[in-house]
């Protein structure tokens, strides 16, 4: 049955009885009329026909003969993370970051390039008066492509 039909029957029963204590020979009394009033209720609608269990996605594994459909390579492809290439098409959207990235992976990259920035940062700060010309070379870097290395002879 349709949910808001019944929600609709409770409620209205229940609402006939609002001004009344409820014990325990009252609740005995509202579920025999719930089910005489849904039971009425359901020979004039057809709340059968109204709600298939394809419609309703959060239970339909429970019904028999349901066999999920095989997802695409697109599709897939689609709902992959661009950071840590997951798949993401069964993610909540509260945990999607931009597009369909892991909320998770962009923090973890946000705080990664933060802390890049600060070392750049660092390193430009020491390097700063640092003059390349001015500095000494290394005997030991030097370099002699001539012919007659000893390398070069047999």
């Amino acid at each position: 049955m349709d949910e808001h039909f019944v929600q609709g029957v409770v409620g209205g029963v229940l609402n006939r009885h609002k001004n009344r204590t409820l014990d325990k020979n009252r609740i005995a009394t509202l579920s025999v009329e719930i089910a005489a009033v849904l039971d009425r209720a359901t020979q004039y609608t057809n709340v059968k026909g109204m709600q298939k269990a394809v419609d309703n996605p959060l239970s339909i594994e429970m019904w028999k003969g349901y066999k999920p459909e095989k997802l695409s390579k697109e599709y897939l492809d689609y709902w992959t993370c661009d950071i840590c290439d997951e798949n993401t098409h069964e993610v909540d959207y509260d945990y999607l970051g931009n597009g369909t990235n892991h909320l998770g992976c962009e923090l973890k990259l946000e705080e990664l390039q933060k802390k890049s920035d600060k070392i750049i940062e660092k390193l430009d700060k020491d390097f700063e008066k640092f003059d390349l010309s001015k500095s000494e070379s290394n005997e030991n870097s030097k370099v002699d492509m001539s012919a007659t290395t000893k390398r070069g002879k047999k």
